[in-house]
């Protein structure tokens, strides 16, 4: 018997290839692109690369979606994939064959692909691990003389994972074989889908919801907010799609069948009859179709927005060359010193100084209320820091006219009651400017100057600050300044020095002067940040080029995945309703008839959840970008115009797919 099953087994997958075949190029790539993100996971000189713990990280959070996704979608293809045979199996029941034999032939149809597509697999990821390997330091910039380790330890996870898989499968599909009752296996297929109950109210917290989600994403500015809402705001949104596919699609159905003009037409007629006979197996695979193509969509375009916008956020954060926050205020004698040396270490390591920017200034984190400046309570703080909450704090400078003059060549005349504003906020107007109840007449408000354009760094080199959030006051004089520094800071002030260099050379030479010009600034007082544009150059290629790097693996999975969905889903219909087809071809309806109608229900599976997916990506669009300034990307159009892109890219090979899914449906049912 077990050599009979065997037989059997390979004829099914042999005759049923147009559905397996499919099934097994999907599990081929999932298992290729686990064993290689796995391989670079454990690969032992990723630590040698210049941000290799933050591609490490990248690389295990990869490691995880891939395989959570893994697991959740080949289950529910299998299970797809059961449900169309079970007429199949009823006939083997009715011919004789007991259930043990019925699940001897499961069994080895389920082993015979799981181990091709293993092993087919994990011998693609072997051969093209090597070639990845190489694409990545490329990406990065990396040395070349890295090597590429072959990983027996991502072998054996990858194997162990997709063995138990396909051991969870099988064992899913006998106890559904053992439970089932062989009638109802017959008549599966013709079984029609319950009526849709409470279409209204439905239909209204569908709308409700989705409302909700969107307006979530569009008024989140906060990147704060932002990740506290997203996960949320996701789930949000696919619940609102499920239920709105649902009882949308029912209401838009009967909105057809009540215009007697469309709907008693023999193409129409029978279109919109077979996808109301099965309009909840539709909404299911409509809302998977639609979130898979978002998710597509949304991966690609941030994938794509963060790699091409690497130097737009490297300038973000590294306004300067090389910058140096000293925690105290440097004499005049020790600004020329430092200026001095960093012409002699120029000359010395063949670098070109372009400039030496160095002043002290102080700084308070305040709320700006009307014209009215006053320190943050505590109460503020319990509400939110940095204005995760509050939309009205500001980081405050202060640095009086001597030091503006000296940085800007201008001379500003303000008197003690006067002051002059710098900032990048394009909102903020203001005359006069009230201070612990004095008021002071506003000479001007510069929105370019070498103050807003040069940012200041904390935490590590990122710049948590926008530069919407930056407030320069000049003052008079230091006499003028340091009672409303004072008040401000609420009596722990305490005055920094900012030093920033700008020079040209070749890496080499760059790096040496650096190293040199570095022990010279620490030196002088305790630094409290330093941030080097050569070097975060090297850490945010390892992390934007890391993200792109996982960011397109998830979408050939993403992609592996709609497409897989849409093919099965219209192929099993379309082998469902041949007999329906035959019968109107029967009964007089040609083939361009039968044509037109199959056009008619394709369109709708695939069209719908093309343009639900666009909608939902441009409203998530907003939200990725709040999201995206935390890793320092704060260009809006450019991450629109990326989305857009692949939005463009994503439609046409939709399109492609489409027609040749249209054709193969238009095969199945012919006479």
């Amino acid at each position: 018997m077990i050599r009979y099953a065997f037989r059997l087994a390979c004829a099914n997958l042999k005759r049923t290839q147009n559905v397996t075949l499919p099934f097994f190029i999907a599990s081929t790539v999932t298992v290729f692109l686990h064993f290689l993100i796995m391989t670079m996971m454990f690969n032992p000189h990723v630590p040698e690369i210049r941000g290799g713990t933050t591609l490490a990280f990248i690389f295990q959070l990869g490691v995880f979606v891939i395989t959570t996704f893994a697991i959740l979608f080949m289950i529910s293809i299998h299970q797809m994939l059961l449900k169309k045979r079970k007429k199949e199996l009823g006939l083997y029941t009715i011919l004789g064959m007991e259930k043990k034999h019925i699940s001897l032939i499961l069994f080895w149809e389920n082993t015979l692909q799981a181990l091709a597509s293993l092993v087919l697999g994990l011998a693609l990821g072997w051969i093209g691990g090597r070639l990845m390997w190489m694409i990545l330091l490329r990406m990065l910039n990396s040395p070349n003389g890295l090597p590429y380790a072959f990983s027996w330890t991502a072998l054996g996870w990858t194997s162990a994972v997709f063995l138990g898989l396909f051991l969870a499968t099988t064992g899913i599909s006998l106890i559904q074989i053992h439970r089932i009752n062989p009638i109802e296996l017959l008549h599966s297929e013709k079984q029609a889908d319950k009526p849709v109950s409470f279409l209204a109210v439905k239909t209204g917290i569908g709308l409700i919801c989705l409302i909700a989600a969107y307006a979530v994403a569009l008024f989140t500015n906060n990147m704060f907010t932002a990740l506290m809402v997203f996960f949320f705001d996701c789930m949000l949104v696919i619940f609102a799609t499920s239920i709105l596919f649902e009882s949308g699609t029912t209401f838009f159905l009967r909105q057809l069948k009540n215009r007697k003009s469309f709907y008693y037409k023999p193409d129409n007629f029978v279109a919109v009859s077979m996808l109301s006979h099965r309009i909840r197996r539709n909404a299911a695979s409509l809302t998977t179709i639609c979130i898979l193509s978002t998710m597509l969509l949304v991966t690609m375009g941030g994938s794509a927005a963060l790699f091409f916008g690497e130097e737009n956020a490297l300038s973000e954060s590294n306004p300067d060359d090389l910058t140096y926050t000293l925690s105290e205020e440097l004499t005049s004698s020790q600004r020329d010193e430092i200026t001095a040396a960093a012409a002699e270490l120029a000359e010395t390591h063949h670098v070109t100084l372009e400039d030496v920017q160095i002043y002290s200034y102080g700084e308070a984190y305040s709320k700006l209320e009307g014209k009215t400046l006053s320190p943050f309570t505590n109460d503020d703080y319990l509400v939110g820091f940095r204005s995760a909450v509050i939309d009205y704090g500001y980081d405050i400078f202060f640095i009086p006219a001597a030091t503006y003059q000296r940085i800007t060549g201008q001379v500003p005349e303000l008197q003690g009651d006067e002051l002059l504003i710098l900032t990048g906020n394009d909102q903020i107007h203001l005359s006069e400017l009230t201070i612990q109840d004095k008021t002071y007449a506003v000479r001007d408000i510069q929105r370019s100057t070498p103050f807003t354009q040069r940012k200041y760094n904390n935490g590590g080199g990122t710049n948590s600050s926008d530069s919407s959030e930056l407030v320069f006051l000049v003052f008079a004089d230091e006499a003028a300044m340091l009672p409303v520094q004072d008040y401000l800071q609420e009596g722990e002030w305490e005055t920094s020095t900012r030093i920033g260099v700008n020079y040209a050379g070749t890496l080499e030479d760059r790096t040496a002067f650096y190293e040199a010009l570095n022990q010279k600034v620490r030196n002088l007082g305790p630094v409290q940040y330093a941030t080097c544009l050569d070097y975060d150059r090297q850490e945010f290629k390892s992390m934007y080029g890391g993200l792109l790097f996982v960011g397109v693996f998830f979408s050939i999975l993403f992609l592996t995945a709609t497409v897989l969905i849409i093919y099965f889903k219209q192929i099993s219909e379309a082998m469902d309703d041949r007999e329906q087809y035959i019968i109107l071809q029967k009964v007089g309806m040609d083939e361009q008839e039968v044509s037109a109608t199959i056009n008619r229900q394709v369109m709708l599976v695939f069209f719908l959840p093309l343009v639900t997916a666009l909608i939902h990506t441009g409203f998530a669009t907003p939200l990725m970008q709040t999201l995206l300034v935390a890793l320092k990307l704060t260009n809006p159009i450019f991450t629109y115009a990326c989305v857009s892109v692949c939005a463009v890219i994503f439609t046409i090979f939709y399109l492609i797919f489409y027609r040749m899914t249209s054709q193969i449906i238009k095969k199945e049912v012919a006479f």
